[in-house]
């Protein structure tokens, strides 16, 4: 079942499990790695400090289609959102979201010349809910074995951010 849901829900989700695997293009193949989510729903926008030496970043260019993948499978949800991404070093802005967890990433700080900001403006999410507790899901399992069909998957929702 699909339905149209709020993007708030999915913002929700998002400050859960901060951390994102961005898919990018490299060299015609589709590579992902876990990133540090920087969320400001109020911009609609998802940040993420890098080195500008990066391949995420040279996989991006001045600007990008990509995907970023969110999951707490202890709670069965998911997110994958489609989305926009652009570089820059904007330095504003780097300073603005700076933090001890970015420091010991980048001891030049804010302002290093390998310093660089990926901002991402999400367009549209998928959100997976399971709706249960790991128990529910083992006898989920369970019954779907003995009846010989697949579980239910829970609700997908598609939300325009």
């Amino acid at each position: 079942m699909t339905a149209h849901g709020n993007p708030d829900d999915v913002w929700a989700l998002l400050k859960k499990q901060p951390v994102a695997m961005m898919t990018t293009e490299e060299a015609g193949q589709l590579v992902s790695r876990p990133m540090y989510s920087i969320l400001r729903p109020d911009e609609n926008r998802i940040y993420f400090i890098t080195r500008l030496s990066s391949g995420k970043v040279g996989d991006i260019g001045g600007t990008a289609r990509i995907n970023l993948a969110y999951s707490d499978p202890g709670k069965s949800d998911y997110v994958s959102l489609a989305a926009t991404a652009s570089t820059s070093q904007d330095r504003a802005k780097l300073g603005e979201l700076w933090s001890m967890s970015a420091e010991a990433w980048l001891p030049e700080g804010p302002d290093g010349a390998d310093t660089a900001l990926i901002t991402v403006t999400p367009d549209e999410a998928k959100l997976w809910d399971a709706n249960s507790s790991s128990l529910l899901y083992v006898v989920k399992m369970l019954a779907a074995v003995a009846r010989q069909s697949p579980p239910d998957g829970g609700k997908v929702e598609t939300v325009t951010m």
